[in-house]
């Protein structure tokens, strides 16, 4: 057979040679005969009906071709057959063969095509009724096109005539999140049923379909439909889902049981938890509804989630406005906070709950509450109208004198305290509109003064706020106020900005209306020249603002050297002095430590100069204030300096209670010392010297504890007492602390195959990479044989999480001695807590627990990871 096939094949190309193509077409027939598979036969027949005009027959050889090639995976040239011969649609294709093109255009990554093929094919599959092979084609094409709502719903219909419910219920569900996802809540309720209906016992389709029903109202269908699946669900999406159905369904208790379950286990489910307390408020359980926001409290406030908290209490709140539970529960929460302008307005709502309901007495003590925040509320005189003869007289008046003070003079005020009720009110009546808004811009800006004074910035903030929006454009004709803007660094949108007013000790760019007097307490010796026993000047608040500023400045520096130029720049930019001077020792010899402020053109002193200085200045007779003043009579020094005038403080180690520093400062000119200048001196002085004793204290514990000279780390017997002394610091200072702990994973395991001395070659070789990426004041201990310590001060735990990457990519190219596949480090990181009963001693304890926690947490997960374990919650 197979020579007959040979000798047709050779005809068939003589024929060819001669231009004889009906004989050829003759001879390659006889070779299909006898190989009905013959490529090359089956080819020449399409090329030459083709040549011959003969469409139909090419097409069926064509055809042929392309099916011999289809199974042999010669899949390119089987496309570029079928895209150049039977694609045209001359002549009508098998189903089949358009099915087994659409699947190479797919395996081609050519979706669209693959698409029109599969969508031609399985009609012509349903036209002959063969509706498994339609279902096929639709099920890749649904593939393909996942997102198209049509395409998922026609293949769901034809798999449901052939009864795959399976499939059906996939593809009806699919098509349902895609409706949803639309926004097409009815026809996805419609194609979630049926699904449903398909496949009850499906979980997802269960879920999704009671889902659906909540978006449409049907709560209680939805706890149907969810209930049979709950007691083997524990999956949080799904316990949310039933939460939610059972809250909108009105079964609260057992809501509240589930869904307080679900926080405890796998904290979420805290937005159907507020759903839930709406719930309960509005159905009059307000004792429920205030332990539900309890508990989501604790949970995010422990979660450091505080604002969001807030946010989602804000929306609960203005759902439940006469809710006296929900109100009382939400205002306690902004006084927490201390968001006092909030608190205020949840107040007065609460205010007007407690008069609905006739619960005078708490409306009453609302008010007084209201006032002691904001004496200038002008609702605060109708709310009191509110309380006439509905309070006891004593009271109503106490309530009513507040406001009146707050609103008219203190001539005024004090006629008042005489007054029955009705004279209150004329009184109150009798001053003219501009007389109370000129007492109240008054008010505010002494209390905005007094706040500045305390370095109660936020507070003095929300007074100039107040000012900016009652009074616009008044910081152009009053300095005091403007100074008040200039000081808190604020100004009203649009507010005119003048240049800032002389600081201490200069000469005023312009003069200035006196002063006001602010009753607070005075530091010592204010009085002298303050123009009044008792009282402070705005200069003294601006003093007193400074010192704050400065002393910030200071402490946040790293070197003694660093704490002592910030110290004299400082003092002697603010004082718009000529030269200031820093220095740090024993009275009588020269300083160990000195520093120099000089205004511009003005040429340093010498060491020489600067102990000639001191030594006049420790001769000088101290003041009340303890002030030391020297004019250039007192000695030549002075004039040397090119001073006419300077001012110096000794500073006093608080320990020994020796002088241990001196900070002077002098003009070029003659000056009048003011008592402020020699106190803002003094409160500097005392914070530098602080500020360079615990600098030096750790430079010395380092130096004593250093256990090994080739790597600079601390032994562990220094650990606990350098942790006391940076606790102290922080405790006193108000300072964070964090402590990281990196330890070589599987470390006990290496030193017992590898020995000792390559471990510590490996830990030598890896402390001092890592110490060049220490601040100076850090603090690093040999903790184990296989882990290092890092005592961080001024370190918050996401400034210490941030070092521990650092020092753990930089630990990854290092390569121990011996020979291994690269070993991995993890880290432990915990920040102390600044608990109020805690002392220095309680907080070192909580910190060495808690980092040890880490650090075997950290190796129960099998090492490679930093763990940062938050602080408790205060």
């Amino acid at each position: 057979m197979a020579g007959d096939v040979n000798k047709h094949l050779d005809r068939a190309k003589r024929f060819l040679e001669k231009n004889r193509v009906a004989d050829a077409i003759a001879a390659y027939l006889a070779v299909l005969e006898g190989a009905p598979q013959h490529q090359e036969a089956t080819q020449a027949l399409g090329d030459l009906y083709s040549r011959t005009d003969q469409p139909d027959l090419a097409a069926v050889h064509y055809g042929l071709l392309f099916d011999m090639l289809v199974d042999p995976r010669d899949e390119n040239k089987a496309v570029a057959i079928y895209n150049r011969f039977l694609r045209s649609g001359r002549v009508e294709q098998p189903p089949e063969r358009i099915a087994r093109y659409a699947f190479l255009q797919q395996k081609q990554n050519h979706a669209e095509e693959a698409i029109e093929q599969y969508t031609k094919a399985a009609e012509m599959f349903t036209a002959a009724s063969r509706d498994e092979d339609a279902l096929f084609c639709l099920e890749r094409i649904a593939q393909l096109d996942p997102e198209n709502p049509a395409r998922q719903l026609r293949l769901a219909e034809a798999a449901e005539r052939i009864s795959r419910r399976a499939l059906a219920a996939r593809a009806y569900l699919r098509a349902g999140q895609l409706a949803t996802a639309h926004g097409e809540h009815e026809d996805a309720l419609k194609l979630l049923y049926r699904a449903y209906v398909l496949a009850p016992q499906e979980r997802s389709v269960a879920l999704l379909y009671a889902e659906a029903k909540l978006r449409a109202g049907m709560a209680t269908e939805a706890v149907v439909i969810l209930d049979p699946f709950i007691g083997k669900e524990s999956d949080a999406a799904f316990v949310d889902a039933f939460g939610k159905a059972l809250v909108r369904a009105g079964q609260l208790d057992r809501a509240r049981e589930i869904l307080e379950g679900l926080l405890r286990e796998k904290n979420v489910g805290m937005t159907p938890l507020f759903e839930l307390a709406d719930a309960y408020a509005a159905a009059g359980q307000e004792r429920s509804a205030v332990d539900v926001l309890l508990t989501l409290k604790r949970r995010m406030f422990a979660d450091k989630k505080q604002n969001e908290f807030a946010m989602q209490m804000d929306l609960t709140g203005e759902k439940n406005a006469h809710s006296q539970g929900v109100l009382e529960f939400w205002a306690a929460l902004y006084n927490e906070l201390n968001r006092e302008s909030k608190y205020f307005e949840i107040m007065t709502k609460l205010f007007e709950v407690y008069v609905g309901a006739g619960n005078i007495p708490k409306a009453a003590e609302t008010l007084e509450k209201l006032v002691d925040i904001d004496p200038y509320d002008p609702g605060n005189q109708e709310r009191l109208e509110k309380l006439r003869n509905r309070v006891d007289d004593a009271l109503f008046k106490r309530i009513a004198v507040r406001l009146a003070r707050s609103t008219s003079l203190s001539t005024g005020a004090a006629s008042l305290q005489h007054a029955d009720r009705g004279d209150i009110v004329s009184a109150s009546q009798a001053n003219t509109e501009a007389g109370r808004e000129k007492q109240t811009l008054e008010d505010l800006i002494v209390q905005t003064e007094i706040f500045l004074q305390y370095s109660l910035h936020n507070k003095a903030l929300d007074r100039l706020q107040k000012i900016g929006v009652m009074f616009p454009g008044e910081e152009r004709r009053n300095a005091r106020l403007s100074n008040l803007y200039q000081l808190a660094n604020w100004w009203p949108p649009g507010a005119h900005r003048q240049q800032p007013a002389a600081a201490s000790g200069g000469t005023a760019a312009a003069p200035t209306p006196p002063a006001p007097m602010v009753t607070a307490p005075v530091p010592q010796g204010e009085s002298q020249g303050a123009g009044k026993s008792g009282v402070y000047t705005a200069e003294t608040l601006r003093d007193l603002s400074k010192i704050s500023e400065v002393n910030q400045k200071i402490f946040r520096q790293q070197t003694p050297r660093a704490m002592l130029n910030t110290a004299v720049n400082e003092v002697g930019t603010y004082l718009r002095a000529t030269r200031s001077l820093a220095a740090v020792g024993p009275a009588g010899r020269p300083p160990d430590l000195t520093a120099e402020f000089c205004a511009t053109e003005v040429k340093p002193a010498t060491a020489a100069q600067v102990v000639l200085l001191l030594a006049l200045m420790e001769k000088a007779e101290p003041d009340e204030l303890g002030g030391l003043m020297v004019e250039p009579e007192d000695g030549p020094i002075l004039a040397e300096l090119g001073l006419e005038s300077a001012l110096g403080v000794i500073i006093t180690d608080k320990e020994t209670q020796v002088p241990a520093g001196m900070l002077i400062v002098g003009h070029a000119r003659q000056h009048k010392w003011r008592p402020n200048e020699a106190y803002f001196l003094q409160a500097i002085g005392d914070q530098m010297l602080m500020s360079v004793s615990h600098t030096r204290l750790r430079s010395l514990v380092r130096r004593m504890g250093v256990s090994d000279e080739r790597t600079g780390l601390l032994s562990r017997s220094s650990y606990q007492s350098c942790l006391l002394t940076e606790a102290d610091r922080a405790r006193t200072q108000g300072t964070p602390l964090a402590l990281a702990i990196l330890q070589i994973d599987r470390g006990s395991d290496i030193l017992r195959q590898q020995g000792e001395s390559p471990m510590e070659r490996y830990v030598e070789q890896l402390a001092r990479s890592l110490q060049t990426m220490l601040r100076q004041n850090d603090v690093a201990v040999k903790y184990t044989s296989w882990s290092l310590a890092f005592i961080l001060p001024d370190t918050t735990l996401e400034g210490a999480q941030h070092l521990a990457d650092k020092l753990l990519r930089a630990a990854a190219d290092l390569r121990p001695p011996w020979n291994a596949t690269q070993i991995t480090l993890s880290a432990g990181i915990v920040e102390a807590a600044a608990k109020p009963e805690y002392d220095s001693e309680d907080i070192v304890t909580d910190l060495i627990n808690r980092a040890e926690f880490s650090v075997e947490e950290a190796r129960k997960r099998g090492g490679g990871t930093v763990i940062a374990l938050e602080s408790p919650v205060v």
